[in-house]
């Protein structure tokens, strides 16, 4: 009888490592494919915290620097906006102009309440937005109805003899 209780004692013992192992391999392949996982996951997430504002920027060309005056011009133009994985060719309409230093700025004509497009009115030198009254200064500046903010201002620049905006 003492032949089978040692005999159970080594079964128990043997059984004990195998589940042991089991364990540790289960546990040691699920480590692994989380790693293989985790890392391309956190880039995905970190890559664009981690990209410089200048390689974010996009340049797009409006025309000819010599058409611009010291009153606000429309341009269309297109340009590919990307969200994630996503990419949509979007168009879009910026009024550029030379302020009084000679400098080039460049808005964008949506307006900052319900996203109507603002116009230009000449002779009254204001920007005007159709849908609820919005009213806008030359330099975007906000100025009278429902519109919580100033047009965006573009950051724009005159290169090659043509006017470049930053979408």
């Amino acid at each position: 009888m003492a032949e089978t209780a040692d005999t159970s004692k080594v079964l128990s013992q043997e059984e004990l490592s195998r589940r042991k192992f089991l364990n540790l391999a289960i546990n040691g392949v699920g480590a692994g494919l989380t790693a293989v996982l985790a890392v391309p996951l956190a880039g995905y997430f970190l890559d664009p915290a981690l990209r410089s504002a200048e390689s974010k920027r996009s340049w797009v060309k409006l025309g000819a620097a010599t058409d611009l005056t010291n009153s606000p011009k429309p341009y269309n133009f297109q340009t590919i906006r990307k969200e994630g994985f996503m990419q949509q060719k979007v168009s879009a309409t910026a009024y550029a102009y030379l302020d009084d230093d000679g400098q080039v700025r460049a808005l964008n004509n949506t307006c900052t309440h319900l996203g109507c497009p603002a116009g230009w009115d000449e002779s009254k030198g204001k920007f005007f937005c159709p849908c609820h009254g919005g009213v806008y200064q030359k330099s975007g500046k906000k100025e009278a109805g429902p519109p919580p903010r100033d047009l965006l201002v573009y950051d724009a620049k005159v290169e090659d003899g043509n006017v470049f905006i930053s979408v």
